[in-house]
């Protein structure tokens, strides 16, 4: 297994040597569903980093512009800052169809100036692939508030019709198989003109991924089978994926699986019923609860090894892609692993704790019946005592409301009354008896 991904990534899938700065001559694969929840993102993602884990130079385009999600896959590999600010898909066809409407006399070849995808993709940051082994990510484009607007103003028919749009992603395809081994486009799900040009316009190898429903093997059989039948002359491999198989209803799944073998008939094309069966029994992509709660690499959740693990069924999925060129992840660090995991791994949010605070003026300042405030020489509510220290300072003019004193109000009878400045306090009245 060593020395396969050893030659493979030493070579092109033509045979030829890897160059510096010659055609790779790299081959599209589009990872297509008819529904979504397939975990075709998922697999997608694994499969990229296997291949660059392997020597391979590797392009992620996320070209599900409706609903982008590839990034959240990298996102301990990806600074934060550059990633928000760089542009992608849209932006690459934002700015040929505005070059296309202005009425300039321009060269034959301009447009493949408009078409080039490195200078709007971003370098995962990972030092341990080997060789001139890498992992660039094209986003679907600059998220910004602009971005639904400028996904929704594309008028596609217009696009193809009138600004030759076939002949841009033609140029854009030729410039990703000459700058890379492999491209792993994530298309958009279901029936639309963005679909098509993922599925027919750019791939040599088309993944369509499907649960074992019945509305997503109709689906997916009927899109992979139209291309098979319509676009023939392209060339396409169609790789029918069945994914998220959970054997707790064994019963259910095999006849799941009986249902898809005889919607997907004839594919892969090529294959003898030997070769078929062997097929359909690898490329399962099994359902495990552990990712279904977060975006994780099963490169980093799975350890190595485990044949029925999310990372074998991945590792399968890549020999299948690459006719086996490529069919394991070399060895990582148990720590590297680990620590990475963590960094996956999505915490409890802390719950904010919400403080109310409520006062009012204090019509007490002691215990009842006490004849001394317990507040302190800052009171300022007592005669005699000095303003408050906090709350709102009395304004000008203001006089102490005559109630009685908050100190003690039932022996407010037994206390005297400060003397004023200047005045002499009464004389007590004798008791009755004193008289006589």
């Amino acid at each position: 297994m060593t020395d396969n991904r050893t030659v493979a990534a030493r070579t092109t899938r033509d045979g030829g040597t890897l160059g510096g700065g010659g055609d790779r001559g790299g081959q599209i694969i589009t990872f297509y569903s008819y529904k979504g929840g397939t975990g075709r993102t998922m697999a997608l993602a694994n499969t990229a980093w296997i291949l660059a884990a392997s020597g391979f130079r590797v392009l992620t385009v996320d070209w599900d512009l409706e609903a982008p999600g590839l990034a959240r896959f990298f996102h301990p590999f990806l600074d934060p800052a550059v990633h928000g600010a760089t542009t992608g898909i849209i932006d690459l066809i934002q700015e040929y169809r505005e070059e296309a409407m202005r009425p300039l006399d321009r060269a034959p070849d301009w447009h493949r100036e408009f078409a080039r995808v490195r200078p709007h993709a971003v370098s995962l940051n990972w030092p341990l692939f080997p060789g001139s082994g890498s992992l660039d990510y094209l986003s679907a484009g600059l998220t910004n508030s602009d971005y639904a607007t400028a996904v929704a103003s594309v008028n596609w028919d217009r696009f193809y019709e009138d600004l030759n749009g076939a002949r841009f992603f033609q140029a854009m395809r030729e410039d990703m198989r000459r700058h890379y081994d492999y491209v792993l486009i994530d298309s958009r799900t279901g029936l639309s003109d963005i679909a098509e040009i993922c599925t027919v316009e750019m791939p040599d190898t088309l993944v369509v991924c499907f649960t074992l429903s019945g509305q997503s093997i109709e689906g997916a059989s009927t899109i992979a089978q139209h291309i098979a039948d319509r676009y023939r002359n392209r060339g396409i491999t169609i790789l029918p994926v069945p994914m998220r198989i959970d054997d707790g209803e064994k019963e259910k799944a095999d006849a799941g699986r009986a249902l898809a073998r005889s919607r997907f008939n004839g594919l892969p094309a090529g294959l003898d019923e030997t070769q078929l069966s062997q097929y359909w029994g690898s490329v399962e992509i099994p359902y495990r609860p552990f990712y279904a709660y977060e975006e994780i690499l099963a490169t980093f959740g799975d350890k190595p090894g485990g044949p029925t693990s999310m990372l074998a069924a991945c590792e399968r999925l890549t020999a299948a892609i690459t006719g086996g060129r490529v069919s394991g992840l070399p060895a990582m660090p148990e720590d590297v692993r680990q620590r990475y995991v963590d960094s996956f791994t999505r915490r409890r949010p802390a719950v904010p704790t919400d403080v109310f605070l409520s006062f009012a003026p204090r019509t007490g300042c002691g215990p009842t019946g006490s004849s001394r405030c317990s507040a302190g020489p800052g009171c300022g509510w007592c005669p005699g005592r000095s303003a408050p220290t906090r709350g709102p300072r009395p304004s000008a003019g203001w006089t102490r409301p005559p109630a009685p004193s908050p100190c003690s109000p039932r022996r407010m009878s037994a206390r005297r009354r400060p003397r004023r400045s200047g005045s002499r306090s009464p004389e007590p009245t004798p008791p009755a008896d004193a008289a006589s």
